[in-house]
């Protein structure tokens, strides 16, 4: 099995890359993942893990080969050292295993419902990554069915989306696109867009979630554009206790989600 020991290596030079410049991801094929849940999670999800790399003085127990034949059907791995893991790794609190996974297209008409009612989440020019993958976390966790990116301000592949979703940039269905095309797809799904905006708003609580709707939400700083102010069937608003006027928009966004999630299972559990 080949072993890495110079931080030099042309592989670890491409790999720092990837996790450094979004110039790079772009023009490759494959991007980086860290952590033996992403990788379980990713392959579960469809994704192809091109090469796995390893550093056996982390990653102790069970022994890597026992555990990437017991959960990865991958046979592709590289041994390196612990100082040239440290250099391919981007997660403070490592398990000592990087691998390289082909993309996907993250094409909007790509994206499927089982749900005859879906419930999405639209996400219009998100700049911090970190909030995408927050966001992402959140979409997992109150199970809707795809999140939107439109008018991206980051790159989807970002380590730091990937980091902070925790897993769920595998587990729920994403697609990256325009305003306009993003608004399309809803139209042909018969989605009913929402948008947290204080223009002309109610208050979250009123809105009937029951149906097929988006929740629609901005970036912090600029709020949501006018295109969805326009385009929604309503602004919703989230009541403001103290004396600030926002919020973090992964927190607003967990919001909007739960209500419309609770909404769905009271009525469901009522049989109605």
């Amino acid at each position: 099995m080949k072993l890495i020991r110079s931080v030099n290596n042309d592989t670890v030079k491409n790999i720092v890359g990837l996790i450094q410049k979004s110039s790079i991801r772009r023009k490759s094929d494959v991007f980086v993942v860290e952590g033996k849940r992403e990788l379980q999670l990713a392959e579960k999800s469809g994704f192809k893990i091109d090469k796995i790399f390893c550093c056996s003085e982390i990653f102790k127990n069970p022994k890597i080969e026992e555990w990437y034949t017991q959960n990865l059907a991958i046979n592709n791995m590289v041994r390196v050292t612990e100082n040239v893991y440290r250099k391919i790794s981007y997660r403070k609190n490592t398990e000592g295993i990087v691998a390289l996974v082909k993309k996907k297209k993250m094409d909007i008409d790509s994206i499927a419902f089982k749900n005859k009612k879906p419930l999405v989440l639209v996400a219009e020019n998100i700049e911090k990554p970190g909030n995408i993958g927050a966001m992402l976390r959140t979409a997992d966790a109150s199970k809707i069915d795809c999140l939107l990116i439109a008018e991206p301000q980051t790159d989807v592949y970002n380590p730091n989306v990937i980091r902070s979703s925790v897993g769920g940039f595998f587990s729920v269905p994403i697609g990256v696109g325009t305003n306009e095309e993003v608004h399309r797809f809803l139209n042909q799904h018969h989605i009913t867009p929402h948008a947290a905006g204080l223009e002309a708003s109610v208050s979250y609580e009123t809105i009937d979630f029951t149906k097929a709707s988006a929740v629609v939400v901005g970036a912090e700083s600029t709020g949501l554009s006018k295109f969805w102010l326009k385009a929604s069937k309503s602004n919703i608003k989230i009541p403001m206790l103290g004396t600030l006027d926002s919020m973090n928009v992964s927190v607003a966004a967990g919001i909007l989600l739960f209500e419309a999630t609770r909404q769905r299972n009271f009525y469901r559990d009522q049989g109605i």
